[in-house]
């Protein structure tokens, strides 16, 4: 049988260059990104919405918010079991058991008429997105020329980092003709469209390996990674004190015991020994670094520009909408760029734009349009990272070990998310508590808070230089089965 797919990088085109992607692939990258694009949709959407639903079903700020804390939850759970399925069900049956469960969780929340059934919605569309997010890496994994890895990613991240960029305009808007259940019906006529666009073109990736999975182990790592992500979503409601200490502590133990355990298993859940890998590891550890710190940036400055400037949430996201354009579109011009470079390269320059726009808003945050700008430039740096720190990371494991680096990989981001979102919102208040204490007007207070969080956010870029700095002695610049590791 002919494959249309190759993922062997040593081949060459009739013109002596290296072999290019399918175009067949791209189209199958799209229909999986349109699953993560419409989740991040919906969550960035609905935060906008947060104080009508808070109104409409009389909740306080701390249960709505698990319409966020939930979905981010369940989808760190779910990913684990991405090594058992991508290995034991066909591939394109896995594609559409995903569509169908995002959309079935797309049209229960479009017709819920109570919060819980809201919720509800929610954690079913986190399941769908648990199945195709490690799915979509997996694919260009196995499927994409080696040297096209960091272009398929980047497409990936174009894909869905737009989400951010669009996601308040859109539920603004929705909020200002419509409801919040529009929110969920605009949805289903994309969902449609990933569906026919996968059904035509999704490859089977399985090699013939037997998938095992340890339900022990599922419900071990279930707890450890949402008593991690209850820790840090509710650190500024429990004001640090012990209830968030005896969370964080025994979620780390239960953590270390799973992977304890997976060490002396014959067949893991997750075989953790991708971690032994260093440059695997440091690239990992990058990843926190720099998705955390975008999305506690993006969760700080539409604060400032509301509370602090007083803008409109549909003023703030149009401030913001340019930087994240760029984010987006620099994605897969950087990641193409990889071909020709060492990652690291780009990741340490993009750590030191990161940390020079992190100052300038430290220090200039008080004035609208040098956000506006610093944030443009924050995010174009920011491309420099992501792509090529994912791409590179995981080039440092073998072809044996895809799946499970996938779904190590991907369960990290959602972690990375949480806390970065967490942190910020924790800095923020704390900041801005104490400049309304000292006798600062409310707006005053939040200019105040928003430059002191920026510190820890200028030392999570100064870190992350230090972290790619360590890429050029730790890692490779091929995988092992190619460099004969």
């Amino acid at each position: 049988m002919t494959n249309n797919y190759t993922n062997d990088s040593a081949q060459t085109a009739p013109n002596g260059g290296k072999q290019a992607v399918e175009g067949k692939l791209i189209i199958v990258v799209v229909a999986l990104a349109i699953l993560t694009f419409l989740g991040v949709l919906s969550e960035t959407s609905l935060n906008i919405a947060y104080s009508a639903l808070m109104t409409e079903f009389s909740l306080s700020a701390s249960v709505v918010q698990w319409l966020t804390t939930g979905y981010l939850l369940l989808l760190s759970v779910s990913i684990p079991t991405s090594p058992f399925l991508v290995r034991t069900f066909p591939t394109k049956a896995l594609f559409v058991t995903a569509v169908a469960v995002f959309a079935a969780g797309t049209l229960l929340g479009a017709v819920a008429v109570n919060f819980p059934m809201l919720l509800a919605a929610r954690l079913v569309m986190a399941l769908g997105t648990g199945i195709s997010l490690p799915l979509l890496t997996n694919i260009i994994l196995e499927k994409a020329p080696l040297e096209q890895r960091g272009m398929m990613l980047g497409l990936v991240s174009l894909v869905t980092c737009v989400a951010p960029a669009i996601g308040p305009v859109f539920g603004g808007m929705v909020m200002e003709y419509l409801d919040w259940h529009w929110i969920f019906y605009a949805m289903l006529p994309f969902l449609v469209l990933s569906l026919a666009l996968g059904i035509a073109t999704v490859p089977d990736i399985r090699k013939g390996e037997k998938g095992y999975i340890s339900v022990p182990s599922l419900l071990v790592i279930a707890l450890g990674l949402s008593g991690l992500i209850v820790a840090v979503s509710f650190f500024a409601e429990w004001n640090g004190d012990w209830r968030f200490w005896a969370t964080l502590v025994g979620s780390v133990i239960v953590l270390a015991a799973f992977a304890v355990a997976q060490l002396k298993m014959e067949h893991p859940l997750i075989e953790v020994r991708v971690f032994a890998y260093p440059g695997f590891s440091l690239g990992m550890l990058i990843l926190i670094m720099s998705s955390g710190g975008v999305l506690g940036l993006n969760f700080l400055l539409p604060i400032l520009l509301q509370r602090g400037f007083g803008q409109t949430s549909m003023v703030a996201a149009l401030v913001l909408l340019p930087g994240a354009i760029i984010g987006a579109v620099s994605a897969p011009l950087i990641g193409s760029a990889l071909k020709n470079h060492f990652p690291p390269k780009f990741i340490i320059c993009g750590f030191i734009g990161v940390s020079v726009m992190d100052a300038v808003l430290m220090l200039g945050g008080g004035n609208e349009l040098v956000v506006a700008i610093a944030f443009a430039m924050f995010m174009a740096a920011s491309g420099f990272v992501l792509v090529p720190d994912q791409t590179h990371a995981l080039n440092q494991l073998p072809a044996r070990l895809n799946a499970d680096g996938s779904a190590a990989m991907n369960t990290i981001q959602q972690l990375a998310g949480a806390i970065g979102t967490a942190v910020a919102s924790a800095l923020i208040t704390e900041a801005s508590t104490a400049g309304l204490n000292n006798g600062l007007s409310e707006t005053d207070a939040y200019v105040s808070g928003f430059a002191s969080s920026m510190h820890i956010m200028v030392g999570v870029g100064v870190t992350g230089v230090i972290l790619a700095a360590l890429m050029f002695r730790f890692s490779t610049r091929r995988p092992p089965e190619l460099v004969g590791a």
